[in-house]
């Protein structure tokens, strides 16, 4: 993990975490990376049903947190051979959790949409359609340059936010935050992870990041 000087308080445990992942040569090696993040998972996973139950993408008691991980878990895994070598493996586990809820969210609509139209007629039933990562690390790199991106681990690592609080506005109040300004928040401040993974999470340049960290902080500060 790159270091922004002094860790974000309170993600010392997501860093630690970072900094010693189990090795992932086989399903019992994924199995144990999971095993290790799976506190932090849950957690993600309940932002994200209250999130999209919220905005009512999700009716109420659609899925568990564990349903949700589970089945990122499932995806995360078969896609194993996709993961771009520069994402690291801890933060393939969130990506995948955030492409699985949105891809059950997009389901969900398009449920409720071909409802509206015929009652009678059942959708049919498909797999759910998951948004690729960046196909390789030369894609990815066409538009993040790390040279480029050393001023901003320190424009971003000066973003201070207590991570308790963070989480507690989160779950009081869900769309407080907007969806990956919320996602970009609790990777970094809760779980501790560096810029460039995080701009490979959620798929967004350094900059961005940057000012989503920031109006993040504003909101929660004045929750």
């Amino acid at each position: 993990m790159q270091d922004h000087g002094n860790a974000p308080a309170g993600a010392t445990a997501g860093a630690d975490a970072q900094q010693a992942q189990p090795g992932v040569e086989d399903k019992a090696g994924f199995d144990r990376l999971v095993e290790a993040e799976m506190a932090n998972l849950l957690q993600s996973a309940r932002h994200e049903i209250a999130y999209y139950e919220s905005v009512g993408d999700f009716p109420p008691g659609f899925m568990t947190p564990e349903e949700l991980v589970a089945e990122a878990m499932i995806h995360a895994w078969d896609k194993w051979a996709e993961k771009p070598a520069g994402m690291e493996p801890r933060a393939w586990l969130h990506a995948m959790l955030f492409q699985v809820a949105d891809a059950l969210a997009a389901r969900q609509r398009e449920i409720r949409q071909h409802e509206a139209v015929s009652l009678e007629q059942e959708i049919p039933q498909a797999p759910l359609v998951i948004d690729p990562v960046y196909d390789d690390d030369e894609q990815f790199y066409e538009w993040y340059q790390p040279d480029e991106a050393l001023k901003w681990e320190d424009v971003i690592g000066s973003i201070e936010l207590e991570p308790d609080l963070l989480a507690e506005v989160i779950e009081q109040q869900p769309r407080r935050l907007e969806l990956k300004e919320r996602r970009c928040a609790m990777l970094h401040f809760r779980f501790g992870f560096s810029v460039e993974q995080i701009c490979r999470i959620v798929q967004e340049k350094p900059e961005k990041v940057a000012a989503m960290l920031q109006h993040a902080r504003e909101q929660v500060k004045a929750a």
